[in-house]
């Protein structure tokens, strides 16, 4: 996937963990379906290092904690 904003909407696109170490690149926005009206949908599924994983899951726990 080279492109890092929406080719519809223009938004930031963002990784949504699918499987062990494959994401789904899509937009984030409710309002936009890519890449879910792309006729190539799988060409959106990317390899996610653990390392980029792991960093994710901190983050989420962190902002978990701050919000208690």
């Amino acid at each position: 996937m080279s492109t890092k904003q929406c080719p519809q909407c223009g938004s930031d696109l963002k990784k949504c963990l699918i499987q062990q170490n494959y994401s789904l690149v899509m937009c984030p926005q409710t309002d936009c379906s890519y890449p879910f009206n792309d006729s190539e949908v799988t060409e959106n599924i990317v390899y996610t290092e653990d390392k980029e994983i792991l960093k994710a899951a901190k983050s989420r726990l962190k902002e978990g904690k701050e919000n208690r």
